[in-house]
């Protein structure tokens, strides 16, 4: 209980509950299932697709596994589940077009996740994961506008974002 109500005034918001788990797989799996619980109570329903990252690392259970952007996870283990997507990674350097600065590397980035969204339909859309530092393939930081601009698009369809914290901590992201 002391150690909850530390981690609760340590975090950049506040926070009603601390719910430990013994692994980052088990807790992203949780995160995932208290984002489909979140939509059945709001009477969504159909409201349960998760979108991650490609390059993007959050575990290796089966939910966990399925949202890892990374092949080899996927490779032999018949993964991913259905129902989750990968968006690119913010890698500037390894995914950009020649002659595309940050800014519109951002832009491209937010125009393919909202592409993504519509494509799938927002009303199937129930949360998006991210490390808001990616750590599978080095230190990779998102351009300086990446996650205010993924996150309008996110309110924009109501849909939450799971911040998968494990290099940074509590401080890196807005939402």
């Amino acid at each position: 209980v002391e150690l909850a109500e530390k981690i609760k005034a340590l975090a950049p918001r506040s926070m009603a509950r601390v719910f430990y788990q013994t692994s980052g797989s088990e807790a992203n799996d949780t995160q995932v299932k208290f984002a489909w619980y979140y939509q059945n109570a709001l009477g969504r329903p159909k409201k349960k697709k998760i979108i991650s990252r490609m390059k993007g690392y959050h575990g290796v259970t089966i939910v966990a596994a399925s949202m890892t952007g990374l092949p080899y996870n996927h490779r032999d283990w018949d993964l991913p589940v259905p129902g989750i997507l990968h968006a690119r990674a913010p890698h500037h350097w390894k995914e950009a077009v020649p002659g595309e600065d940050e800014a519109a590397f951002t832009r491209r980035l937010a125009e393919e996740f909202d592409a993504l969204v519509l494509a799938e339909g927002p009303e199937t859309i129930a949360a998006f994961i991210a490390e808001p530092v990616m750590g599978a393939g080095g230190v990779l930081m998102p351009p300086k506008a990446y996650f205010d601009k993924v996150n309008a698009i996110l309110a924009k369809y109501d849909t939450r974002f799971i911040a998968d914290e494990v290099i940074c901590g509590f401080r890196r992201t807005s939402n």
